[in-house]
């Protein structure tokens, strides 16, 4: 059932799932006042109901990576809670695995010629190896889920509707087999690249950097999507492959300078009680962390459309289509 007050009437982003609602009746803007994320992402439009405006243009580097703190911005309430709730669980259970780390002893305690002490902090950990393992391939489920949530908002952005933050876990539900099946797919063909002398994986990497993207704006199928996502990302291979670099350096140091003194200091006291320490200082970095990368790579993959298929020029003339009598 259509929900009162929209109509399926209007322009609606090149290859995005069909008939998305638009307001019946938008709000119009004086052509005066600034957007609010802004080509040099700066700039704010007054009013915090205004809906966000996201320019589709050729994007530099710095535009992208700046971008993604922009869409953060501009949203951060309904972004950070839809990230938090990927990440919290993930993260209290990643610091509870890690209680036990060095026998759960304070660095303290270790700084000692005692055997005994030395003894009782060595030992076999593969399970929690193992474990860890599991919740760093779910914190990458997480990136992928939160990519898709950010590319509906921020496509909608463009066609002047501002989602909810319950419309957005509906794109991540209806969407979920597809993410789930490419985000295997993509995981399998990292690993062959890590095999194939280490080199290969951020080759492999950079040509499914838009795959969650296309998954939720196109709506195609998994398989689809992969060829999608490949096609765009060979079309700029080079640049995307740096942009995707920069991207995963970026998130690393913003992640470690984050959590490094909670670090320190659950280390410090012992992670055998000082764990929900680690927790908490994970939480903090991831949930700036990945809706940074998310949305950088939702503004990497518009930019990708721009340049190789026109989208602001079909944008540009659809809505002008819009306004005629």
């Amino acid at each position: 059932m259509d929900d009162p007050g929209v109509t399926r009437q209007g322009w609606a982003v090149p290859g995005s799932v069909v008939d998305q609602p638009v307001p019946e009746a938008p709000t119009p803007v004086a052509p005066s006042e600034p957007p609010l994320v802004s080509p040099d992402g700066e700039r704010a439009r007054p009013g915090a109901d205004a809906v966000p405006s996201i320019p589709l243009m050729p994007r530099t580097t710095a535009d992208i990576l700046d971008g993604g703190f922009a869409v953060l911005k501009a949203r951060p309430a309904r972004i950070i809670g839809l990230t938090a709730a990927f990440v919290v669980p993930l993260q209290v259970v990643a610091a509870y695995l890690q209680r036990d780390y060095l026998g759960g002893v304070p660095i303290a305690d270790l700084i000692t010629d005692d055997p005994t002490v030395l003894n009782e902090s060595s030992g076999t950990q593969g399970a929690e190896i193992v474990a860890g393992i599991g919740v760093i391939l779910l914190s990458t489920l997480a990136l992928v889920c939160v990519a898709a949530a950010l590319a509906h908002l921020v496509t909608q952005w463009t066609m002047g509707r501002d989602p909810r933050i319950g419309e957005l876990f509906g794109v991540i539900a209806r969407r979920s087999w597809p993410l789930l099946v490419t985000f295997v797919v993509v995981k399998v063909a990292e690993v062959g690249g890590f095999l194939a002398c280490y080199i290969g994986l951020p080759f492999v990497m950079a040509l499914f950097v838009p795959v969650a993207p296309v998954v939720a704006v196109e709506g195609q199928g998994p398989f689809a999507s992969l060829g999608r996502a490949s096609r765009l990302a060979r079309a700029r291979y080079m640049p995307t492959l740096g942009i995707a670099l920069l991207m995963g350096l970026t998130s690393w140091l913003l992640s470690t300078a984050l959590s490094a003194l909670p670090q320190v200091l659950a280390a410090w006291a012992g992670l055998g009680r000082a764990w929900p320490i680690l927790a908490v200082g994970n939480i903090a970095a991831e949930v700036i962390v990945v809706p940074f990368v998310a949305a950088s790579t939702v503004l990497l993959y518009l930019d990708l459309r721009v340049r190789t298929e026109g989208l602001d020029i079909e944008m540009a003339a659809g809505h002008v289509l819009d306004r005629r009598p």
